[in-house]
């Protein structure tokens, strides 16, 4: 799947990117994955970055940008071109990459990426189209992630884990890669996936543990930056706490739905996409969409999943020690939590 959605992201850039040339084509899935790693733990497009005199490149998307493929024309630049070569009177022209041209030979297939996931593209390419590659290949250049590596080497991936003064510096250049929805999905997407893997029904020392970290993220959580998604996190909170009881096998699942729904709504905010890019009532139909689904599963989850050998008094007083703990995380917010 990440194949697929590396060449689908690279047709996208092509459709959309303004006869975008090479160089700014391997940049744009490099800070894709830069922003996606620094908020999930893993990369969206690519496995394998290399470091090279321009910046990082991931080494499939260099090579399927090389030459014509099963999903480009790709018209390369002369040997004169690509070596540089005296221009009139005498001036040395620099070698570029831009000098490629691209022609997709079919349209991006965005529907195998998420809905946040399709912001994340749209943003970083809108963020790239003004500006120069010189500027793009400097600002990729700030990163341990090619300071400490020569050209040819890997790049372990675990490099993309920005350091706080790499994350303000990426900040201050115009792009999102931090805050809450970071601190959220890099625990609760490993801890889900445990949690999943784990004998079934959990044992009640281990939905508290769990249940420990859920109260913790509540106390955590951004308001007023992020209110207008408050109501979607507690219906996804209160489905979550009900699968750690009823069916701890579709963690993997509901998490990722929960990161990725919180993520497009924090990107959103936090990159000032109201009003230029989502209405305000956009945004809140898509929250009032996410709360009404998080609910419909919380419902499906205890309906389909009973837990065994448990009468209706065991369940009701399950319940009820789910949302006191809930209510007492609640209850602890420093920013007046409903």
């Amino acid at each position: 799947m990440r194949k697929q959605k590396l060449i689908n992201a690279l047709l996208y850039a092509v459709e959309h990117g303004d006869r975008i040339g090479r160089t700014k084509l391997l940049k744009f899935i490099f800070f894709v994955d830069l922003i996606y790693y620094n908020q999930r733990g893993t990369t969206l497009c690519g496995t394998t970055y290399i470091r090279m005199p321009k910046g990082p490149a991931e080494a499939a998307a260099f090579q399927l940008t090389s030459e014509s493929n099963a999903y480009f024309d790709v018209k390369a630049p002369t040997a004169d071109a690509r070596t540089g070569r005296r221009a009139p009177g005498g001036s040395f022209r620099r070698s570029t990459y831009e000098s490629y041209e691209y022609r997709p030979r079919s349209k991006a297939d965005l529907t195998i990426f998420t809905p946040y996931e399709r912001v994340l593209l749209w943003s970083v390419l809108q963020w790239m189209k003004f500006k120069k590659v010189d500027q793009i290949s400097d600002i990729s250049h700030y990163f341990r992630l090619w300071k400490e590596f020569s050209d040819g080497e890997d790049i372990p991936l675990e490099y993309f884990r920005l350091n706080r003064r790499e994350r303000m510096y990426l900040e201050q250049s115009g792009l999102h890669a931090d805050g809450f929805e970071r601190a959220f999905c890099t625990e609760i997407l490993p801890l889900s996936t445990e949690v999943a893997g784990a004998l079934h029904p959990l044992n009640p020392e281990r939905i508290a543990a769990v249940e420990e970290v859920l109260d913790r993220f509540i106390a955590a959580y951004p308001l007023p930056d992020l209110e207008i998604f408050y109501d979607a996190y507690l219906a996804w909170d209160d489905a979550y706490r009900s699968m750690l009881r009823h069916n701890p096998s579709r963690a993997p699942g509901l998490a990722a739905e929960g990161c990725d729904a919180l993520c497009l709504v924090s990107h959103v905010v936090a990159t000032h996409m109201v009003p230029a890019v989502y209405r305000e009532e956009q945004l809140q139909e898509f929250c009032d969409t996410a709360e009404r689904r998080f609910n419909a599963e919380r419902d499906a989850i205890t309906r389909d999943s009973p837990p065994p050998d448990c009468d209706g008094e065991v369940l009701a007083l399950v319940d009820m020690a789910m949302r006191i703990s809930r209510d007492l995380a609640c209850s602890e917010s420093p920013a007046g939590r409903r």
